[in-house]
């Protein structure tokens, strides 16, 4: 028997689906990070880990009851104005979803993956074969064939636009706007935003460990005479030198820090007072004079 059909300006867009199945997805996603979060704090995290199923299933059902239950759609729906309607066979107009519907849904949805999923983990942990040699081979045969259900109907999805997952079709709903098919308007700007700061911060990345900061910052300092006796600071942070060291070849103090990264990462450390070229840390010797000043 044919079943009612939804008028064109009601039909909602592939994408629509698919990001309403998202947003749920996200949705779900959050919750239970908050779960997990609150559990965290009062030391109960262990339950979070030994019921991870349940809780995840506690929670898809407490979904169900609030929002499914009542309004017929789910909250990733609701924000992009969609909502289940009934489409079963000899039925000559659309009409709401009864409750039988609603908790095929809840079974398909929910009671269903949190069964199969605590028989894999039971299948996991201990194998079926002890009790019967054919049950586990049995189970990998229900597990692809229903894989491959899933990839059949999505690609019908696909195709024309009905029946998302497989349970829309066991259930007999289909989602459609119930106000009339709504304008899309995507916006770009936030994509264009992060897609520009990305490529800078990679070519920051790529461009920063070939720029020498030193020589950098040392062309926007300017020296400044702290003390009419300027043989007393560094000739390259002119601050009171910190482990001060004294040039050989010129006698030029400076800080032991200094000297050698300049020495390091140079190859050579130019004297700032007289150009005079180092280019061993060998040339470099304690300025004793200046530590008891230092220390005071």
């Amino acid at each position: 028997m044919d079943e009612p059909k939804i008028p064109n300006g009601n039909l909602p867009l592939r994408v629509n689906q698919l990001d309403a199945e998202a947003s749920d997805e996200f949705i779900h996603e959050i919750i239970l990070e908050k779960l997990r979060d609150v559990l965290k704090y009062l030391q109960l995290s262990n339950i979070f880990t030994s019921y991870q199923l349940e809780v995840d299933a506690a929670i898809k059902f407490g979904l169900w009851w609030v929002v499914f239950r009542k309004q017929h759609s789910t909250l990733g729906q609701q924000l992009l104005d969609l909502e289940y309607t009934s489409v079963r066979p000899g039925a000559k107009t659309l009409s709401a979803i009864t409750r039988v519907q609603s908790l095929l849904y809840l079974i398909c949805n929910v009671v269903t993956p949190y069964l199969w999923a605590r028989l894999r983990k039971l299948q996991a942990i201990r194998s079926f074969s002890d009790f019967n040699p054919h049950l586990d081979k049995l189970i990998t045969i229900l597990q692809t064939t229903w894989q491959y259900v899933n990839l059949l109907n999505f690609v019908t999805f696909l195709y024309n636009g009905q029946f998302l997952h497989v349970y829309e079709r066991i259930c007999g709903m289909r989602s459609f706007h119930p106000k009339g098919k709504q304008l899309r308007e995507v916006g770009f700007e936030f994509s264009n935003r992060e897609i520009m700061w990305h490529g800078f911060t990679e070519f920051m990345t790529f461009l920063l460990p070939y720029i020498n900061m030193r020589k950098v910052k040392t062309m926007f300092t300017f020296s400044s005479a702290k003390s009419s006796d300027g043989s007393k600071f560094c000739k390259e942070c002119d601050s009171y030198p910190t482990n001060p060291t004294r040039v050989a070849d010129c006698s030029h103090i400076y800080c032991y820090h200094c000297a050698a990264s300049l020495v390091t990462t140079d190859g050579a450390l130019e004297c700032k007072a007289c150009n005079v070229k180092i280019t061993s840390l060998g040339n470099l010797e304690r300025a004793q004079h200046l530590i008891s000043l230092v220390d005071v």
